[in-house]
Order: structure tokens, then C-alpha cells, then sequence
């Protein structure tokens, strides 16, 4: 049905959400990779058993780079991830494991530096984290919620609404102010544009 067909019929659709889905076990490595490029984000158990097993299949087939990083947040560990996707080919396979918000910025930033989805697969072990992308003070923040939660920002302080959108491009829960729909319609502009 189209848009026009709706607004006749009155038929209203709820927006699309825009979610990850994540697999419940780790997906197979590609034997079609030329290389392979492992990341282990964060030292849970469960992501160290997920990298080996990993490395121990892919390593049978083509060069193998393994990372462990204990996460992205540092500059330490991002100038190492930088480092390793800059040495990514085409055809190499990237395989993350980690938590939901390492796994959605090392994605963010692999598809920044030119992979393609054909060559990503990540496997999640949290969710309880994830990065969410504050619309009023511009910057990335690590919260513990999920989508439809408030939180407060650690950047602006504002309460924040999280939507039910990821951002591909930046990796992040797209997120703004829970209580804007408060305010009186004349403090809905930018303080330097209201009338005096």
C-alpha cells in the first residue's frame, strides 16, 4: 500500500524500526575469505572462546590476524583498530565479537574505512551496553538502556529518550530530549532566534 493509498484508507503504519538482530551463536567463518581479520572486544570468556574458535577455523585457510582489545573507548585501542583495518584487503573477512556497543563502533568504523558488508560478520555476548548518539550535545556516550528507555546524557546532562533507530554510519542508538515534547511550542526554536 502506498503513502496515498494510507491517508485515504486512514490506515496508519507504525515507523519502521531500524534494530540490530543479532544471531544467537556465532556465525561460521566465510571459507571464502582471502585473509582474516578476528577482533575480541572486552575480556569476557565468552568472547575469548568465540575468537578462537574463530582463529582455529580460519587459520586452516588463509592468513589469520587475531586483536584483543578491551574495548574502542580508549585512543590506545582505537589507534590499534585503526591500525588493523588499514591493513584489511579486499576480500578479507572481519569477524567481531564483544559487547553490543564495541561490536556497533568497530562495524561503524570498518565500513568507514571501506569494508563491505559481504566481508563483516560480528557476534554479540552484551547487550546491556550500547552507544547511544545524543542529538543536542553531538557526541557518542556509552549508556546502559535499550531502545525506548530514558537515560541521562554524560555529555549535555539532558534526559534522553532512546529510539528505536540505529545509525549505521555512526554506530550508535540515535537519541534526544525526552521532554521536548513539554515545552511550550515558543521555546522550540534556538534560544539566539526567539523574540525578545
Amino acid at each position: 500500500m502506498t503513502a496515498d493509498q494510507a491517508a485515504r484508507t486512514g490506515v496508519v503504519h507504525p515507523p519502521a524500526l531500524s534494530l540490530p538482530v543479532w544471531p544467537d551463536t556465532p556465525e561460521p567463518v566465510d571459507p571464502t575469505g582471502a585473509s582474516y581479520l578476528v577482533l575480541a572486544l572486552g575480556g569476557t570468556p565468552e568472547t575469548a572462546r568465540v575468537a578462537r574458535r574463530w582463529v582455529g577455523v580460519a587459520e586452516s585457510m588463509a592468513a589469520t590476524t587475531l586483536g584483543v582489545l578491551d574495548g574502542i573507548d580508549t585512543p590506545a585501542d582505537r589507534e590499534i583498530l585503526d591500525r588493523l583495518l588499514a591493513t584489511a584487503r579486499t576480500g578479507v573477512r572481519l569477524m567481531i565479537v564483544g559487547g553490543q556497543y564495541d561490536v556497533l563502533l568497530t562495524l561503524s568504523a570498518a565500513r568507514a574505512a571501506g569494508l563491505v558488508p559481504a566481508e563483516l560478520r560480528s557476534f554479540v555476548t552484551s547487550t546491556a551496553e550500547l552507544p547511544v548518539y545524543c542529538a543536542h550535545c553531538r557526541d557518542t556516550h556509552r549508556v546502559e538502556g535499550a531502545p525506548g528507555d530514558e537515560v541521562t546524557c554524560k555529555g549535555c546532562a539532558r534526559v534522553l529518550q532512546i529510539h528505536h533507530h540505529l545509525a549505521g554510519a555512526l554506530g550508535s542508538f540515535l537519541a534526544s530530549d525526552a521532554r521536548a515534547s513539554e515545552l511550550p511550542s515558543d521555546q522550540w526554536e534556538p534560544a539566539e532566534r526567539r523574540p525578545r
